[in-house]
């Protein structure tokens, strides 16, 4: 059916089929949607709420329609598409490569930042393998203004030593520099050669053949309600190349990763973990790892940075160390190369989840969500 009438609307039926309220980015087949509306431009359609109020969406790079969705337990809520011109709305995600900063690869939702290092920092030799975690207590974009401050701080403290001044150097890192909290959080998580949060990797036996750096990215998505981008690294002492695509959305705690390795030639394990910092709490359940890190200044810092992986769409995984024993991680064996999807995040104590057992039900909830998704019904009405 096409639409011909410039009053053309669809409805979107948005069904839960969970006992509990669900707030999340709900996917929607955006080319029927416009095709039932008579559209072509992404950039022709609105989307409303039963009072008309306009609602903001995203179209990805794989055609799908994100809509911030809120539905009551076992209910349902009616959208409508309609034809006409969307308004501006604020990102709640963004992500950029920092070439200033070594090739970093940064993003950021309304709930967490996280980094991967790129292609100038393996060259320096530095080792740092994992996904980074910044934490904040803000849904402003603060990545940027977190870099710009580093830069100053950095070179303000240069300035100092040269003049001999070793203690305003330290006061001026103090003042300005991302790993310490200056009212929105910080980079205070420790990766260097680990996984730390949710990095995948491949075991052979007693051997971690550990991710470095990655070689090539490409911008996918950017916002205004989800952030991906395709990460692929070089070939390992194996010939083993890897592939990454990283999705993070408006007000979710976790990354979305799909993973998948060319020139496997023997089954491998393949596994994805969380770094295990200091004297920090692990709790392991089936296909899930969750930690409670101390971050890096405990004595400073007196919070905590809860972090986890899980497999929802793998119950065979397993959970288990890495042989290094560094890393709690969940295995999948007998891995040829083929694609796999995994979730991985953090939080700060300091911001929406207070304590440890908030964050293992939050990991829980995020479980049966994905296992029970959002149930979306199409018609032109």
């Amino acid at each position: 059916m096409t639409a011909s009438a410039d009053d053309a609307t669809v409805a979107i039926t948005i069904t839960n089929p969970t006992d509990f309220q669900r707030q999340e980015l709900v996917e929607i087949d955006a080319d029927k949607v416009l095709r039932l509306l008579g559209v072509k431009a992404d950039t022709a359609m609105v989307l409303q709420n039963d009072l008309g109020q306009e609602l903001a969406y995203q179209i990805t790079y794989d055609r799908r329609l994100l809509v911030d969705a809120a539905v009551r337990p076992k209910g349902r809520w009616v959208i409508y598409a309609r034809r006409g011109r969307r308004c501006a709305v604020p990102s709640a995600v963004y992500g950029a490569q920092y070439k200033q900063r070594m090739d970093d690869m940064a993003w950021e939702n309304d709930r967490c930042a996280y980094r991967v290092y790129g292609p100038a920092l393996q060259k320096s030799g530095e080792k740092s393998f994992g996904i980074d975690v910044w934490v904040k207590n803000t849904p402003d974009l603060v990545v940027d203004q977190r870099y710009k401050g580093e830069f100053e701080a950095v070179a303000d403290a240069r300035r100092c030593r040269q003049a001999g001044d070793n203690d305003g150097a330290r006061r001026a890192l103090i003042a300005k520099s991302i790993h310490y909290d200056h009212g929105n959080g910080m980079d205070g998580y420790s990766v260097g050669p680990t996984l730390g949060c949710g990095a995948p990797a491949l075991i052979d036996g007693d051997t971690i053949l550990m991710p470095y750096c990655y070689t090539s990215y490409q911008i996918l998505d950017n916002g205004p309600l989800r952030f991906s981008v395709r990460l692929d690294y070089g070939a390992n002492s194996r010939g083993i190349v890897e592939h990454r695509i990283i999705s993070l959305d408006k007000g979710s705690h976790f990354n979305r990763i799909r993973v998948w390795y060319d020139n496997v030639r023997t089954p491998l394990t393949l596994c994805a973990g969380i770094v295990k910092n200091g004297q920090g709490t692990l709790k392991t359940e089936g296909h899930v790892v969750a930690y409670e890190d101390p971050t890096d200044r405990p004595k400073v810092h007196g919070s905590s940075v809860y972090t986890a992986v899980f497999f929802p769409h793998h119950p065979q995984a397993a959970a288990a160390l890495t042989p290094d024993k560094r890393n709690a991680v969940c295995t999948i064996g007998g891995y040829r190369g083929e694609k796999v999807t995994y979730y991985a995040g953090a939080a700060w104590s300091r911001y929406d989840v207070p304590d440890f057992t908030v964050w293992q039900h939050v990991i829980r909830h995020e479980m049966t969500a994905i296992q029970q998704p959002l149930r979306v019904t199409i018609s032109r009405k």
